[in-house]
């Protein structure tokens, strides 16, 4: 009888203590992961799309935990939890692509995209997005761009595909206003870029290059910069690797520029300010090559120099 009482007190220590572990479990368990107040989506994990992460990051920091941002690729985003997030911000075509063919509840801020990749998205989309910071210039900015980089040319080459007609008509009415001669072709396959270069520079004439990948991609860059040349006629691209594959000079902004833009955005965003119209970017570079621009007779100033005259103006404008 003695032993049958000792083993029912310990039967009931034995469930006091499975209970008190139970409890210890719920009580200091790890919390189920919430959903972020901001989720990035990016078209890839290198590149200039990490580089524009980690400036949104540093950004954004000034505002939020690091807890409450997460990053995804394109390619998950379809299974993410967007329960709780207050916005959507994505890097590059691909992410705003994918995040466009969902419903999404929060606000999407698009960036590194150009603008004809966002309307055409806009125009598509069950649900318009949001916002967007264009990869692209100003027409503007890449007229005074023209005119810091090459005071003294007035003829202005300009050849687009059926996706930046529009912007090419916008460049040529901006020149023409300025008293650039313009010569515009319209082309519809890689097969009339060459004749279409030929009547361009039929006397020589700045080419400016359009982010078209028609016309300028990595197939075609190395002939256009070489007949150019040949020509005696500089190109203004519109990305660094154009200065070092030949062009006399680039204007662009840097991922880092971007994304900075992009979180000082968000941060207004969370203290209750509506996202703005979609927007080009603040902030620039100007990149030149002289060696080129010598062996074509040129002098530039310096890349410095030129980029704060470009901002003087649009200080006045």
């Amino acid at each position: 009888m003695h032993g049958i009482v000792v083993m029912l007190r310990r039967a009931r220590a034995g469930c006091v203590v499975a209970a008190a572990l139970a409890l210890g479990a719920v009580l200091f368990a790890a919390p189920a992961a919430a959903a972020p107040h901001v989720l990035i989506v990016t078209s890839d994990h290198s590149g200039a799309f990490a580089e524009a992460e980690a400036a949104l990051r540093r950004g954004l920091r000034l505002a939020v935990a690091d807890s409450e941002i997460a990053t995804t690729h394109a390619d998950a985003f379809a299974n993410a939890s967007l329960n709780g997030t207050r916005v959507v911000v994505t890097l590059g075509s691909v992410a705003a692509i994918e995040v466009g063919k969902h419903d999404v509840a929060p606000a999407v801020l698009n960036t590194l995209l150009p603008r004809q990749v966002y309307r055409q998205l806009a125009a598509e989309a069950d649900r318009t997005p949001t916002s967007a910071i264009y990869i692209d210039q100003p027409v503007a900015r890449q007229v005074d761009a023209l005119a810091e980089v090459l005071p003294g040319w007035r003829q202005l080459g300009l050849i687009a595909g059926p996706q930046t007609s529009e912007l090419a008509a916008e460049l040529e009415a901006d020149a023409l206003s300025r008293g650039y001669n313009v010569l515009k072709m319209e082309i519809d396959s890689d097969r009339e870029i060459y004749p279409a270069m030929r009547r361009i520079l039929e006397r020589p004439a700045v080419l400016l290059a359009l982010p078209d990948r028609l016309v300028f991609n990595n197939s075609t860059i190395q002939n256009i910069l070489l007949t150019t040349y040949r020509q005696r006629s500089p190109v203004i691209g519109f990305s660094p690797a154009y200065v070092r594959a030949g062009a006399v000079a680039a204007l662009y902004s840097t991922p880092t520029q971007i994304g900075d833009q992009a979180a000082a955005t968000i941060r207004d965003f969370l203290r209750g300010t509506p996202l703005p119209e979609p927007q080009y970017p603040q902030e620039f570079e100007i990149a030149v090559n002289d060696t080129v621009a010598r062996s074509l007779g040129i002098r530039l100033e310096a890349a410095e120099v030129i980029a704060e005259r470009i901002r003087a103006r649009e200080a006045k404008r």
